[in-house]
């Protein structure tokens, strides 16, 4: 089985084309509306702080096509969750 894609396949999806960013701003204008709605809901619920944080970090890295924020954040979260449970623990 060949996976790679044929020339012609691969001639019609160009992803620096115009069409494709146009496509991409679409989706991520639309996925960040949707977690701005999730965000304000959740904040008038019972939405833990951290979920509505790492939410609006999703939708500030979709409005700005910013891929690597997301990750940046959590990671730092964790990390900081793991240094704030080693401080509760020495004291």
């Amino acid at each position: 089985m060949n996976e790679t894609p044929s020339a012609e396949q691969a001639a019609d999806f160009d992803p620096f084309s115009m069409e494709q960013a146009y496509k991409t701003y679409q989706d991520n204008i639309r996925k960040a509306d949707q977690l701005i709605y999730d965000i304000t809901k959740g904040a008038r619920g019972d939405v833990p702080e951290r979920e509505l944080l790492l939410m609006a970090v999703e939708a500030i890295a979709r409005m700005t096509d910013n891929t690597a924020l997301l990750s940046v954040i959590t990671q730092a979260l964790e990390a900081r969750g793991t240094e704030g449970e080693k401080k509760e623990a020495e004291e």
